[in-house]
């Protein structure tokens, strides 16, 4: 039996290597259980008649955050793709990437900033909800080939969104003094989740993102999140409200990750398809997370 013998920089290579493995990992394990505590909470503060109402006196506002993000972003997005030398795989993961509004983490980076996050709960139902529908019509447009059914997006929704929603929506609506005395845990377990989920895969990462960095494409990924942000806040930019003015940005920078992963998966076997996407998601929520914890040790009150 030959015994390999390896330098001690290559020891602390492959070292190096265990360790983002772990974080990784570890992260994976924690990001569904982050999206589903979090999405939980947020029904849990959420009263449905409240989401209700405030779809129905904000519709203007709403009817913009639908136009832009399921129709005009996706599409500027796709246009601006075509002229620019990527690999034409990048250019699908990131044209996959934009399709896909209704992010669910928009929530968290609303809670962050200590601002009313009742309307990015009812973004992410109306958008989520947008995008089902309008991504079947898109998809084939824009990819060659490519297609996706509303029913298998819907499957891929239930237990990210649909489930913890509506459980917590139900303990609100018919335990509140129960709701009232577990939130606070609630709260603090989405906060260390949040930490382990999003900067543990952004760690785990880093060889893949050396690895892309050459290509071009996370450049343009991170520069099209940037300005897919400032497009949504800038449409709000009138709005005397602060609260909806970042809700209107975080959803235009921000994707729903079970959905672009659900059409990419359904599409394509590269495994670099779902690493692109996974790359850019994973800089995009740092980008916000930063942000929003930025922005909410300065921010005082509820607006």
């Amino acid at each position: 039996m030959s015994i390999v013998n390896f330098s001690k920089g290559e020891i602390e290579c492959l070292c190096y290597l265990h360790y983002l493995i772990s974080f990784y990992d570890i992260s994976s394990f924690a990001m569904p259980i982050f999206i589903f505590v979090f999405v939980f909470n947020s029904g849990l503060s959420e009263h449905p008649k409240t989401i209700f109402l405030t779809a129905k006196e904000n519709w203007g506002f709403y009817l913009r955050l639908i136009i832009y993000n399921n129709i005009l972003l996706p599409i500027g997005v796709w246009l601006v793709l075509q002229w620019l030398p990527i690999d034409p795989l990048y250019t699908n993961g990131l044209t996959i990437f934009f399709l896909t509004a209704g992010a669910s983490t928009v929530i968290a980076f609303m809670m962050e900033v200590k601002l009313r996050s009742t309307y990015a709960v009812t973004s992410m139902i109306l958008l989520t909800f947008m995008t089902v529908l309008v991504i079947p019509i898109l998809l084939p447009f824009m990819i060659e080939g490519a297609s996706i059914t509303s029913f298998e997006l819907v499957q891929s929704l239930v237990t990210s969104i649909l489930l913890p929603l509506l459980i917590g929506m139900g303990l609100r609506l018919f335990f509140e003094s129960f709701v009232d005395t577990i939130r606070p845990f609630i709260l603090k377990a989405q906060k260390i989740l949040m930490n382990v989920a999003i900067y543990g895969m952004m760690i785990g990462l880093i060889p893949e993102l050396i690895q892309l960095i050459g290509s071009g494409v996370v450049v343009t990924g991170v520069g099209l999140v940037v300005l897919a942000f400032l497009g949504g806040y800038l449409i709000e930019v009138k709005n005397s409200s602060q609260s909806m003015k970042l809700t209107s940005g975080f959803v235009g920078g921000q994707k729903n990750g079970a959905v672009t992963f659900a059409v990419a998966i359904n599409n394509f076997s590269d495994p670099n398809m779902i690493l692109i996407i996974a790359v850019i998601g994973a800089l995009s929520t740092v980008i916000f997370s930063m942000m929003s914890t930025y922005i909410g040790k300065n921010q005082k009150v509820l607006i």
